[in-house]
């Protein structure tokens, strides 16, 4: 009896909201469902109200539902869950989000057109837990415009909290808005026509990039190709490969006709050493790019690239002779165009990546042939080109006049007073100087590197300069040069065993103790740190620290450490 009670009762409260929700309840209750976001551990996260928009799975709810969310599904009138499968746009300070929904039919709510009267009645409806359909009537009682087009509505009493972010009517059926939390006494409704502010652009507004990256549903792409392509290159440092390449598919599923795709989505089919897929769009690519010479020189670029910085694992159909054939390709489609200053600035792209790739191959004759054509058609005058014919010179082993030839001339074409840009090529030449024993030279184009760098230089910069200044036998500036060295880079273990082997050269014995120390509590496996050491306490009087010492490097392999005890001991 007294369940028959409590079932009377659960009826009796049935028929009494049935009662109370308006007469068009019946025609919109199938467009609105229930939302159930989750993280990425699959907990359930939120849940709120949603509601279809468009006759394609389009719908809209309150951002605060999907804010965190790894996984969204709907819930429809009749039981039927179906999952959200990508964010079409949101907005952070409006709290909306536009989403959809993978569901081969969906019933939709019509819209408002217009803005909506003050004084006229409104009617909420929206799932509560449990996904009962729950109500509420007001009044709009003041209105406030958005972006001059877009109606904010005042309604003239609070609405219980389980309905935020339901759909809101007005008195003919029509959706007009989405209801807002109550401020002041009151609550809000955003205007309905505010969802076609929530799309995806290539370059999104501050509220609209702060709510699209608190959620991590799969995104929609921008609506044009060109602004799609846009996104795509903004999203493709930022992203994993995974979810860069699911932007891909869609983007190539939507504009099949469009080359662009097939060559960016090799590059993170690469990344996952997916090559045969790879090469498969590099092909349709070619076959589809209006551009063959540039397409040709793109994909040589990124079969390079491939070899150079992912050697491994290898792929059989791709090698460095692959690669220049792509680039010979590319410049010969370039010779046939017709002759001008596009077609110029083409080929030397290309000669460019073939010189590159011959020197990556160490073969130097032909890459020397390459910078050498480059040089002459710039007309001889181009440092770049010079560095480059000096580079190809030296690795073929041309001698050190033949290979500095091309940097002094490089640097001449500065002229004086020599500029910034100058500076790596004035490197350049005092490295030259250095290995081929001229070390004063090679210090004053150190020197003068420094002064075009505005002293702006590297730790590795002092140490190489502290180097050639003690073949220099410029003994102070080398101490000063490997303490600067120190001062930038303390936590390097090198620059103290090099300034111990400096200092005990000129009797600073106890520096150079105190260098091989700080060295080994760095870095306790170089061996020359112990024979230094060994040799410092010697002369310090210490022969027990001194002979352990040497020992030490000894058994770690140091032959001279060996013959060092013998004379010493």
């Amino acid at each position: 009896m007294r369940r028959l009670t409590v079932l009377i009762g659960v009826l009796w409260m049935g028929s009494l909201l049935a009662m109370a929700q308006p007469k068009f309840a019946s025609k919109v209750r199938k467009g609105i469902v229930s939302v159930n976001t989750y993280d990425k551990q699959g907990n359930l996260l939120h849940q709120g109200t949603g509601f279809y928009v468009g006759s394609n799975g389009e719908a809209v709810a309150d951002y605060r539902v999907f804010k965190g969310a790894y996984k969204a599904v709907v819930i429809d009138d009749g039981g039927k869950s179906a999952d959200v499968d990508m964010i079409l746009g949101a907005d952070d300070t409006y709290s909306l989000v536009r989403f959809h929904v993978n569901t081969k039919g969906n019933a939709v709510i019509p819209s408002v057109t217009a803005s909506q009267p003050m004084k006229s009645t409104i009617y909420v409806l929206g799932r509560k837990n449990g996904g009962v359909l729950g109500d509420a009537q007001a009044v709009i009682a003041d209105t406030a415009m958005i972006q001059g087009k877009y109606v904010y509505y005042g309604l003239d009493k609070q609405v219980e909290d389980a309905l935020i972010g339901a759909p809101v009517f007005n008195e003919a059926g029509n959706l007009m808005g989405v209801l807002h939390p109550q401020m002041g006494g009151k609550n809000y409704v955003i205007d309905i026509r505010f969802r076609n502010e929530l799309k995806m652009s290539a370059f999104l507004n501050g509220s609209a990039a702060v709510a699209l990256n608190n959620i991590f549903i799969p995104k929609a792409l921008p609506e044009t190709q060109e602004e799609a392509l846009v996104y795509l290159y903004t999203k493709s440092r930022s992203t994993s490969n995974e979810e860069y390449l699911d932007m891909l598919n869609r983007f190539i599923a939507t504009y099949p006709k469009n080359a662009e795709g097939y060559f960016r989505r090799a590059t993170p089919l690469i990344d996952m050493t997916r090559f045969d897929e790879a090469d498969h769009d590099m092909q349709q690519y070619l076959s589809l790019a209006g551009d063959k010479a540039i397409a040709n020189y793109n994909v040589a670029t990124l079969v390079f690239d491939k070899l150079r910085l992912q050697p491994e694992p290898a792929y059989e159909k791709w090698n460095i002779d692959v690669a220049l054939k792509y680039v010979d390709t590319a410049l010969s489609l370039n010779a046939s165009q017709t002759p001008g200053d596009e077609q110029k600035t083409e080929k030397a792209r290309y000669l460019i990546l073939k010189g590159m790739m011959l020197m990556n191959e160490r073969r130097y004759d032909d890459a020397l042939a390459v910078y050498e054509e480059l040089n002459r058609e710039s007309g001889g005058g181009s440092p770049t080109y010079l560095y480059a014919i000096s580079m190809a010179r030296e690795g073929r082993g041309d001698s050190i006049e033949a290979v500095m030839e091309p940097i002094d001339s490089a640097i001449a074409k500065f002229g004086t007073p020599l500029p910034s840009e100058a500076a790596n090529f004035i490197m350049r030449r005092g490295q030259l100087y250095a290995n081929s024993g001229k070390y004063r030279e090679a210090v004053q184009d150190y020197n003068q590197y420094a002064r075009l760098m505005n002293d702006k230089v590297s730790p590795v910069f002092y140490y190489e300069r502290s180097q050639i200044e003690v073949n220099a036998r410029m003994y102070q500036p080398a101490l000063d040069d490997i303490n600067k060295a120190i001062e930038l880079a303390p936590r390097e273990p090198l620059y103290y065993v090099e300034k111990a082997a400096l200092t005990v050269r000129v009797n600073l014995f106890d520096e150079c103790i105190e260098a091989c120390q700080t060295a080994i509590r760095l870095n306790p496996d170089i061996i020359d740190t112990y024979r230094i050491l060994g040799y410092a306490q010697f002369q310090k009087g210490d022969k027990t620290a001194a002979r352990a010492n040497l020992q030490k490097a000894i058994d770690m392999g140091d032959e001279t450490a060996k013959k060092l005890l013998s004379t010493l001991f």
